[in-house]
């Protein structure tokens, strides 16, 4: 992980707090199974550090393969978040 932070000349303590904010979203998309406005806003800031992540694989110089798993990601979070747009409310 430090290597990548070097890579992508992000200081070592700010790539730690991208990884907790990772986290964060993951466990909150989770929790939206059983409260739907929670899984809303982490897919919304998964979404945000996702489009992040292409953005710093770009300006990397690396290759569409390289940032492909950030892109797989954020069309999963994008879909959750359409899927909570357009699916009923729970009552």
């Amino acid at each position: 992980m430090r290597a990548a932070a070097q890579h992508f000349n992000v200081p070592w303590s700010r790539y730690r707090l991208i990884g907790v904010l990772e986290l964060a979203a993951a466990a909150g998309v989770v929790l939206g199974i059983f409260w739907r406005p929670v899984g809303a806003m982490a897919a919304t800031g998964m979404t945000l550090l996702l489009i992040g992540a292409v953005i710093f694989h770009r300006r990397a110089g690396d290759t569409a393969r390289d940032y492909a798993p950030a892109l797989i990601f954020l069309a999963a979070s994008v879909a959750y978040l359409a899927v909570w747009v357009t699916a009923a409310p729970v009552h």
